[in-house]
């Protein structure tokens, strides 16, 4: 072939690698991409459960506490009936000198040192402060409270009418996976409370909160 004979062959060299350069810019970044987004949602995940197994931890240690006082420290419990004044706090267990239940629960765990937990043992027999009804109280309000079960340890439940809180969707007023019951100490009826456990990482950037009921029998 004749120099000169086809000059614009040796002019699509350059345009060609070019393209092709290009071409490995976009599948380079689209990797990068793919594989950023794999790694960051693999971190989320495993960040999640993590959390989850912080706030498992904090609900079984607040049944230990619950336990061990229901079963041999009873008479330091006040069992008496809890008014619901808008702040979770007025409905918590109490100790008859007025410490919180759940004051007693030693979250210390070295399994989880970059994890916050805070445990609320929530007593069930409660009213409604101010003559309100659950349809009168604020969507805040209606999350942080437990389910009613009025009466003390001899057993009487809520009657289930329209002024009671409805019942979480996913969950059934007769079969509960999220209910616990400790076997009986003895003769007479129960009482409930909620035990509610709540994971935050040392960031504040992800939270795990979950909660089981607890039927004590007497």
């Amino acid at each position: 072939m004749k120099p000169g004979l086809f000059p614009h062959r040796r002019a699509m060299a350059l345009p060609l690698t070019l393209v092709f350069i290009l071409v490995g810019a976009v599948l380079v970044g689209a990797a990068l991409y793919v594989v950023e987004n794999m790694y960051s949602t693999s971190r989320h995940v495993v960040a999640e459960t993590r959390l989850y197994n912080a706030a498992q931890s904090g609900i079984e240690k607040g049944k230990m506490v619950l336990w061990e006082y229901w079963k041999e420290k009873r008479d330091e419990l006040d069992l008496e009936e809890r008014t619901f004044d808008g702040d979770p706090d007025s409905i918590r267990a109490k100790l008859k000198d007025g410490e919180d239940l759940d004051g007693k629960i030693d979250m210390t765990d070295e399994n989880f040192p970059d994890v916050k937990v805070a445990v609320d043992i929530l007593d069930c027999n409660y009213i409604l402060g101010d003559g309100k009804t659950f349809k009168e109280l604020t969507e805040d309000e209606r999350k942080s409270l437990p389910s009613q079960w009025p009466g003390g340890e001899g057993g009487h439940e809520a009657s289930g009418g329209l002024d009671d809180p409805p019942v979480p969707e996913g969950t059934s007023v007769i079969i509960d996976p999220s209910r616990w019951i400790f076997p009986k100490t003895g003769n007479g009826g129960s009482r409930r409370f909620v035990i509610r456990s709540t994971a935050l990482d040392e960031k504040g950037e992800q939270q795990i909160q979950i909660e089981v009921m607890v039927e004590l029998k007497s």
